[in-house]
């Protein structure tokens, strides 16, 4: 009675049956990395993108109390202008306070103007960008 030929017997012919253990220790390291790399690539990403999630919301937030902050002063330097005024003190600092509100809502204003303008302008060459 015979024994029966290896499954892959016919490739020992052509290769020795070391070499071939070795090639195929090779080829199953290599998928194995690729799989672990694509993995981690994958986990480097969502982490990089959680880190950078909280250091905007840091800067979010710190950014918040700074604006505060800011307020806080303006109206503290308003109310210190405020004195020099000859009414009473209340009225002194609302009248600072709407000034102050006034001017911010002209600067707004210029702005919001400022970019419609510069939206027109680059409506008026937009014919001539296309060529």
């Amino acid at each position: 009675m015979e024994t029966p030929a290896a499954p892959l017997g016919f490739v020992y012919d052509y290769v020795e049956k070391q070499s071939l253990q070795k090639y195929l220790r090779l080829v199953i390291i290599v998928c194995i990395y690729i799989f672990a790399r694509g993995y981690y690539s994958n986990w480097a990403k969502q982490r990089h993108i959680r880190t950078q999630l909280a250091i905007d919301k840091r800067e979010k937030e710190l950014d918040a109390q700074r604006k505060e902050r800011d307020e806080s002063e303006k109206f503290e330097e308003l109310d210190r202008e405020a004195t020099s005024f000859g009414w009473g003190k209340a009225t002194r600092r609302n009248v600072k306070r709407q000034e102050q509100v006034l001017q911010d809502a002209a600067q707004q204003l210029r702005e919001r103007h400022q970019g419609e303008y510069d939206a027109a302008e680059d409506h008026d060459i937009d014919d001539l960008l296309d060529d």
